[in-house]
Parts: structure tokens; C-alpha cells; sequence
């Protein structure tokens, strides 16, 4: 069968991102309680990507929070807060960086810190590597502009949700083979990374992925057809090595996993996930490999469940996994202060 003209994957991702923007604006706005929202957002350039553009980062910030120095009078200038990098989902085609304001609303409450959520460009428009090299400038130019926006370079931890998980890993590994060339690697230390229901293997196909987890065939929320285009549009042009580290951050080197990603880890996948099986035995190699892995598997949920409207009925079971992973990050940017 012919691979679809980029026309019509265009086209697709129009339709999908206007349904994306209704299902997420249900979430934010009717859902209750309401999350945080923006306080503010930079346009950065890209710089690593060959295709020159520009990247959204989107800031969600406790109170007080100052955002220049300049502004601030010296008892908070010396405040720094902690950082975390939030990459969303999507299947690198959809969402937008205001999908995880719940979650961020979660950090910011447990922790204190600031959330900056990445609005990576999008395939089709922008397939493999875009979005990894979006990440790595998200990255750099947070690390570089830390002092001017009262931000803690020391305590930089990452996240993402389903394909933002995934760029959780890969923008780490990316980073490190990247940042000699810019800033000495010994400068910039993540601090941790909890990834929800991240892809880690690509070198599996879907049939192969729903294959290990049957279950995922009746519970996923996603047809077979929008994974179709999830991966036509991301992985092009072929051929595409499928085993690369920064497609498949579970097949990446011992050397290359134990240097480049930090110590402390949360992952967490979903029983009824097609995913599950590739996620766990990452979660069990990174153990072996001496990481500290922690989160779990979620019971009884699919792909993307806490991503739902939840309305007037709240989510307990997406805010006690909430709690978790942020008790998690608080320990992991209390170990840069040791």
C-alpha cells in the first residue's frame, strides 16, 4: 500500500488538533477544580533542527513569583525556584503544550517550582527529529536564561505524557551528546524525569505492540486508523532506523543510558495499554543498570486516562498518581541542594 501524501496528513492533523483543542478545553475549563493557567510564554528560535522556526514555551508559576530580576527586590531575586521541562503528547501530531496544566497545576502546588511546557513542532509538518531537537533548545535556552527569570539551573528535572515521554528520554540522550558543542556537558545536570505511558521501542509495529497486551485491542481510546497517522507522519522520510536511541530510548546503549539520564526516575504505564510491555521492561533495565526507577503500573487504565474530561467527578486516581510523581520530584531537586 502507498504511504499518504503529506497533503492529506496535513489535512488529517487539522481535523484532529480542532478535536484535540475541544477535548483539552473540556479538561481546563469545565472540569472541575479548574487547573492553572498560563502566567506566561516566550518564543524562542530553534537552533539545533536544520528547518529554522520557532518554539513556544508556555509558564505556569507559583505566587509569588517575579518574573525579572531586574523587577524584584533583593529578598526574592535571591529566591530561585526549581524547574521542570513538560513535553505533552500526541503522537508528536497533536496537543499542545496547555494540555498538561492540570499536571502542572499539580507541581506547583506540591512543589513550588516552575513549569515550562514545550510547544515542539508538530508533524507532519515537522516529522523525526524535529521535535527531540525542539526539546534539546527548550533545554539550552532555559538553562541560559535561568538568572534573568529567577529559575533554579541546578534543579532542571523532565516530563512528558505518552509521546512526550518519550521526548523525555530522548531529548536527555540528545542533550548529552549535543551540549559539548554549546555548553560544557558537566553544566547542565537533569535532576530527574517521570514519563507517563512514554513509546520506548519502535522497533516493534503496532500489530506486534497490541499483540503483547491484547487487552489494549477492546480498552484503547485510540483507533487503529489515527495510529496510522501518527506514524506516516512522524517517521519520514524512510527508511528511518527504527532502533535509534532517540526513537527507541529502551534499545539505547548500557554506556549512553547510565551516562545520559539521571539517576532518579518515575515511569509509569497503563494495564490496558499496548505500550505496557515495551515500558516495563525499559522500567527493568533501567533498575539493572542501577538507575532509581520508581512509579508503577496504573490498574484498570488505558492509554491517556488522565487526560479525560473528568467534569464534576474529579479523577482520585489520577491525583494520587499525581502526588506520587510530584513527592517524587521534590526529592529528586532536594538531591542538587545535599
Amino acid at each position: 500500500m502507498d504511504a499518504p501524501s503529506r497533503f492529506s496528513l496535513r489535512l488529517k492533523a487539522c481535523v484532529y488538533r480542532g478535536l484535540n483543542v475541544i477535548f483539552s478545553a473540556l479538561d481546563r475549563y469545565v472540569s472541575s477544580p479548574l487547573p492553572r493557567q498560563v502566567s506566561f510564554q516566550k518564543w524562542i528560535p530553534s537552533t539545533v533542527s536544520r528547518p529554522p522556526g520557532s518554539i513556544r514555551l508556555l509558564f505556569y508559576t507559583p505566587e509569588p513569583f517575579v518574573r525579572s530580576v531586574s523587577a524584584a527586590p533583593d529578598s526574592v531575586q535571591r529566591k530561585k525556584y526549581p524547574v521542570l521541562v513538560n513535553f505533552h503528547g500526541g503522537g508528536f501530531c497533536i496537543g499542545n503544550p496547555h494540555d498538561d496544566a492540570r499536571w502542572a497545576t499539580a507541581v506547583i502546588e506540591a512543589q513550588e517550582a516552575v513549569v515550562v511546557s514545550v510547544g515542539y513542532r508538530l508533524a507532519p509538518e515537522y516529522p523525526y527529529p524535529i521535535a527531540i531537537d525542539d526539546g534539546v533548545d527548550a533545554i539550552l535556552w532555559i538553562w541560559e536564561h535561568a538568572d534573568e527569570l529567577n529559575l533554579d539551573r541546578t534543579r532542571i528535572a523532565l516530563s512528558g505524557f505518552s509521546a512526550g515521554g518519550n521526548l523525555s528520554f530522548a531529548v536527555a540522550l540528545k542533550l548529552h551528546g549535543l551540549v559539548q558543542k554549546r555548553i560544557p556537558a558537566v553544566e547542565i545536570q537533569l535532576l530527574g524525569i517521570v514519563a507517563f505511558y512514554p513509546s520506548v521501542d519502535w522497533t516493534q509495529t503496532r500489530a506486534e505492540r497490541t499483540a503483547s497486551n491484547l487487552i489494549s485491542r477492546q480498552k484503547s481510546p485510540i483507533p487503529e486508523g489515527m495510529y496510522k497517522f501518527f506514524d506516516a507522519s512522524y517517521l519520514y522520510p524512510q527508511p528511518i532506523d527504527m532502533g535509534s536511541p532517540y526513537l527507541s530510548p529502551g534499545l539505547a546503549s548500557e554506556e549512553l543510558l547510565v551516562a545520559a539520564l539521571p539517576d532518579r526516575l518515575m515511569v509509569y504505564s497503563c494495564e490496558w495499554d499496548q505500550l505496557l510491555v515495551e515500558t516495563e521492561k525499559f522500567r527493568k533495565r533501567l533498575q539493572g543498570l542501577g538507575k532509581k526507577v520508581g512509579g508503577r503500573m496504573v490498574v484498570g487504565q488505558a492509554h491517556a486516562w488522565d487526560k479525560r474530561p473528568s467534569f464534576m467527578r474529579g479523577n482520585e486516581q489520577r491525583d494520587r498518581v499525581y502526588a506520587e510523581s510530584t513527592a517524587e520530584l521534590g526529592r529528586m531537586w532536594q538531591t542538587a541542594t545535599r
